[in-house]
């Protein structure tokens, strides 16, 4: 296994993070017209529901959605952690639905969690949304592949205040009452083409939709000015935040308590991870001053079963390695019960805001004072 697994190559790629080579050029070249008619039919969908001429399903409760016009991660997981303990602390009872990516539960709906605990572990349960149930107890986390019918099982036991949608921006069936876009700062549009030819699920103007865009990853991307003026072209007049993702601690697999942020696990030790982004994850460890081995980099969403970590494990050993480090995303798909002979250890990361979101919160209090007045996506 390389340091950096090959079928990794063509995302940077179609996410604008490096140059293609001839080679990759002619192959985006000949996909680009796809990625048109992509663009094209994507449009021609969303005005079907803009215009009434495909139904949607309303729910009797305020619906937020968290979502993104790119593929990848922009760090939408994050914000909805942000948002269901902000709900919480003002007694909004939320529940949270995913689309359950990559779980091996089937099944029209998948409890992960209820108010009374955890219900499903991964494989079983899809990485994140069991992470957002571990990391927010006591509050409903349910997959479903036809959002709709996650709300409706989520809003029959209640309390049920309050539905958080995520990554739902293209989910067009549900109507909700609040859109926030996520996009990289840096890179938001990718190298600018529609899938296949590019990471956009939608072109730009899709974001006439949105009600609020929030620009993550702002720490790195230098200036966003040049972004802002993209986004007054596409989404002129609307809300706009700007974020970053900051290291919060230390998180054992072993189930002792997080370590401090200044105190991070003695090294050297072997990188691991299965992210959209694992460059970012190199970058944050770097940044912070950790001693690290060469990352070892798997496709997003991909497995760590048993297996694969053992031979994670026995590549440390034999290179020196005091433990191992990975994102708090990879470290919910691993045993904790088993002895792996090193420590193993995760970053967990918190969305912080560069100004307070005081309009934000604002306008999602005014979801609960205007009842049935809510107006239709």
């Amino acid at each position: 296994m390389n340091a950096w697994h090959p079928l990794l190559r063509l995302p940077p790629l179609l996410d604008g993070r490096r140059s293609p080579t001839p080679a990759e050029a002619l192959l985006l070249a000949a996909l680009t017209p796809l990625g048109r008619l992509y663009g094209h039919l994507q449009r021609l969908r969303a005005g079907l529901y803009a215009r009434g001429l495909r139904p949607r399903y309303r729910a009797p409760v305020p619906v937020i959605s968290v979502g993104n016009l790119a593929s990848g991660g922009t760090g939408k997981t994050p914000l909805v952690l942000w948002l269901a303990e902000r709900l919480r602390e003002t007694g909004r009872h939320p529940a949270i639905i995913s689309r359950g990516y990559g779980q091996a539960a089937r099944g029209a709906v998948t409890v992960v969690a209820d108010a009374r605990g955890l219900r499903l572990h991964p494989p079983q349960a899809a990485d994140e949304p069991y992470l957002m149930a571990r990391r927010l107890p006591g509050v409903p986390v349910l997959t479903a592949p036809q959002r709709g019918a996650g709300i409706r099982q989520a809003l029959a036991t209640p309390p049920c205040g309050v539905i958080l949608l995520d990554d739902a921006f293209q989910h067009l069936p549900v109507a909700r009452d609040l859109d926030l876009v996520l996009l990289d700062a840096a890179r938001p549009w990718g190298n600018g083409q529609c899938l296949p030819a590019g990471s956009l699920r939608e072109p730009p103007s899709a974001l006439a939709r949105a009600h609020w865009v929030i620009l993550t990853r702002c720490d790195a991307a230098g200036d966003p000015t040049a972004t802002r003026r993209l986004l007054e072209r596409h989404a002129p007049g609307r809300p706009l935040l700007e974020c970053r993702h900051r290291p919060r601690d230390w998180l054992p697999l072993d189930g002792a308590p997080p370590r401090p942020l200044e105190q991070p696990p003695p090294g050297p030790l072997l990188p691991f991870c299965a992210i959209a982004r694992p460059d970012s994850f190199a970058a944050t460890l770097a940044g912070l001053g950790v001693d690290t081995l060469p990352l070892t980099a798997f496709p997003d969403h991909h497995p760590l079963p048993p297996a694969t970590l053992a031979t994670l494990v026995a590549r440390a050993r034999a290179q020196g390695a005091q433990g191992l480090i990975c994102t708090e995303k990879d470290l919910v798909k691993l045993d904790a019960r088993r002895n792996w002979g090193l420590p193993i250890h995760a970053l967990t990361l918190e969305l912080t805001f560069a100004a307070p979101p005081t309009a934000l919160l604002a306008r999602i209090d005014d979801l609960f004072s205007t009842g049935d007045q809510r107006p239709a996506a």
